[in-house]
């Protein structure tokens, strides 16, 4: 099976079209009808129905395309690492952090990375991590930090810190003298939260439910600094990591710890078993140094 019909393939879905396809990578769309055709007469299936607003994959297409991902990636890899031997590190590194917290732990690895290793290129790519998930799946991260659970056996773990959420009111609400509450008394309160994709809401939903409630949402937002304003204005509550608040501390609010249940998840490094390029390796090894990880291999 030819590597290049397989990327020739993937592309024509990924974009809905052959011509498009062609000018994304530079050849004839001719070229590309003559290399999926002989894919389809090796395989004995139809791959790709043309229809007028683009293509429509056959059931045995989309086999075929989810498995062309994967082939693909590991290609790519395997050419990484055997033009990737020796010599100073140089190229792109492509690096995943959760939104909100990235800069809490990672600003500092990042800036010795950078300064230990000039000539990589480091692309930081906030993402969620499903979003994590998908994209180190198909070869687009090579290395990452995520909110656990994070349950894949294709992927090596090391975990670094456990998290708790705090409460966060204004200095006018009425549980902002108190110490300590319980989520019970939560489940009547409007909350201001991070945009749905973040996994902390789910942590805030998931409370909710032990009450056979759910959250009350007034708004909405990837801003740290917009939530903040809101909770400051009496929008709402929020609940925010401990090592947020720690930074991000404002006069005028007042931040509470939460009970039954006690809110909390753990950060983790995350790499895909097997091959890591040079560079990959360099960055985990600094970050697990910088983050204290205790590698289970020394």
């Amino acid at each position: 099976m030819d590597i290049r019909a397989l990327r020739y393939f993937t592309e024509v879905v990924q974009v809905n079209g052959f011509s498009k396809a062609a000018e994304a990578l530079y050849v004839t769309q001719p070229a590309i009808s003559r290399s999926i055709l002989r894919l389809e007469n090796e395989l004995g299936f139809k791959l790709l129905i043309r229809e007028p607003e683009g293509v429509r994959m056959t059931e045995e297409g989309t086999i075929l395309f989810n498995h062309a991902k994967q082939i693909l990636a590991q290609f790519d890899s395997m050419k990484k690492a055997i033009e990737d031997k020796s010599g100073p590190l140089a190229g792109t590194l492509n690096v995943g952090l959760p939104p909100i917290i990235a800069s809490t732990y990672f600003a500092d690895i990042i800036m010795s990375f950078t300064t230990r290793y000039p000539n990589v290129e480091l692309k930081i790519f906030e993402l969620g991590t499903e979003q994590v998930l998908n994209a180190m799946s198909e070869g687009n991260l090579e290395t990452a930090a995520v909110m656990l659970p994070f349950d894949d056996a294709r992927f090596d773990l090391h975990p670094f810190i456990t998290e708790r959420l705090t409460l966060l009111v204004n200095d006018r609400h009425y549980l902002a003298t108190r110490g300590e509450v319980s989520f019970r008394e939560l489940t009547d309160e409007k909350f201001v939260l991070f945009a749905e994709n973040f996994r902390i809401n789910e942590l805030i939903h998931d409370a909710c439910g032990i009450y056979n409630r759910k959250p009350v949402v007034v708004g909405r937002s990837n801003h740290l600094d917009l939530i903040i304003a809101m909770v400051s204005a009496g929008v709402g509550i929020t609940l925010l990591p401990d090592s947020i608040w720690r930074i991000h501390r404002r006069e005028g609010l007042a931040a509470i710890s939460v009970t039954d249940p006690v809110l909390s998840y753990d950060l983790a490094l995350a790499n895909v078993k097997g091959y890591q390029s040079r560079n990959s390796l360099a960055w985990n090894e600094l970050a697990q140094e910088m983050l204290g990880i205790v590698s289970s291999n020394k």
